[in-house]
């Protein structure tokens, strides 16, 4: 059965994911979940795709987790002390499925993009790309509650464990421009922009080899615990595979006559 609360575009070899819940705000329910690691299963186990670019439909990315849906925690039936840890443990799967793709992931954030739901999702992916205006924001310290859907881990990874406990604190939204700064976002775009370059990195994604690609990923992944001399090892066995492989034979060709201008 087709999904209904996800769209999943194929262009060759990368494949465009929308949320599509824009009269809920692309809010996170049960359905969605379900439909989200059903997809993002398939693309982990089929080795011809080479990139996902994650965006979304209406005005807003996500308003995160939708309140009048089982996922917040005054509609659970409680059914002991850890039924939250039970249900969030289900939920967080969604982010540990979507940052352990092997091949390079881009998230387009249309607009706000709020708490475990929509943050998360964004900040899951290995590149974020972010229309003018759009908000980021956790929830915020006063209601009590930890964040949750690995924004603790995902957001200090890239801006530090200062100004992660300030957005926490304080849930005071980051506008992209700011984000930019920051290194939470990679790039700002005016919204009317945002479909083009979606194109664009699209058709670089597609362009990229594909091995090569998946091994870039790990290789930087890797490099983020790594010692040095481990690293240049890594970096050496990955690219002597590289220079055996016949994408690397024919990218080669195509760039040096590129270079001689033939």
């Amino acid at each position: 059965m087709s999904p209904s609360t996800i769209t999943v575009d194929r262009q060759g070899p990368v494949v465009r994911l929308a949320l599509d819940r824009p009269d809920r705000l692309n809010a996170l329910d049960p359905t969605m979940l379900d439909e989200l690691l059903d997809v993002l299963a398939g693309l982990a186990a089929d080795q011809d795709v080479q990139g996902l670019v994650l965006t979304s439909a209406g005005r807003v990315f996500s308003a995160g987790v939708d309140l009048d849906s089982p996922f917040f925690m005054e509609n659970v039936p409680n059914e002991g002390d850890f039924t939250g840890k039970r249900l969030l443990d289900h939920q967080h799967r969604v982010i540990q499925a979507l940052y352990e793709l092997p091949f390079p992931t881009v998230a387009g954030v249309n607009g706000d993009a709020v708490g475990g739901g929509g943050f998360g999702l964004a900040m899951a992916c290995d590149v974020r790309v972010a229309v003018r205006g759009a908000r980021f924001w956790m929830v915020p310290g006063e209601l009590a509650v930890v964040q949750d859907f690995g924004l603790s881990w995902l957001v200090q990874k890239q801006i530090g464990p200062s100004r992660t406990l300030h957005m926490a604190l304080l849930g005071a939204p980051v506008v992209a421009e700011t984000g930019l700064g920051w290194g939470l976002v990679n790039e700002v775009v005016e919204p009317a922009e945002l479909s083009g370059r979606l194109d664009e990195i699209t058709a670089q994604l597609a362009a990229a080899g594909p091995d090569a690609a998946r091994m870039l990923k790990l290789v930087v992944r890797n490099g983020a615990q790594s010692t040095l001399r481990d690293q240049l090892g890594l970096e050496a066995v990955a690219n002597g595979l590289a220079f055996r492989s016949a994408e690397f034979a024919d990218r080669k060709a195509t760039y040096l006559d590129r270079l001689r201008g033939r």
